[in-house]
């Protein structure tokens, strides 16, 4: 299966490995975060799994709730700014959402250990991506 690269500007993503957001199931405001593996699926196609390099996903994400952003830096350095459309928090979940270049995404937080579940979409693609975020490391 040949995937076209999730290319600027749509995104939204991830990566290093650290802390757990906090003891507390409480949701953080701020995180880092690190995508660790991507699936990319392709319209009537396998899916297949990558490391997030390879489907374009950039390297790290910082979101800041209360700002409404989250923002990306790609392996290269390069760094993109997305707008949180839509926050919420239910149980142990902090529930991210957005729309990046016409490409709807989401995240789930688990802020009781910080693994996160990310999905991008686009026409006829779509990506998830899986992690770990910590708030600790912005303190």
């Amino acid at each position: 299966m040949k995937f076209k690269l999730l290319g600027y500007p749509s995104a939204v993503a991830v990566a290093v490995t650290i802390c757990a957001l906090s003891a507390s199931a409480e949701a953080p405001k701020q995180a880092l975060c690190a995508v660790q593996q991507a699936v990319a699926c392709g319209a009537f196609e396998a899916c297949e799994r990558a490391l997030p390099a390879a489907v374009n996903l950039p390297a790290l994400m910082r979101f800041d709730v209360d700002a409404g952003t989250i923002e990306s830096r790609h392996e290269n350095g390069t760094i993109r700014t997305s707008k949180i459309t839509s926050s919420s928090t239910e149980g142990e979940a902090l529930l991210l959402q957005g729309v990046d270049g016409g490409h709807p995404w989401a995240m789930r937080v688990n802020t009781k250990n910080g693994g996160f579940t990310l999905t991008v979409l686009r026409e006829d693609e779509g990506f998830l991506g899986f992690g770990v975020c910590s708030a600790k490391i912005l303190e």
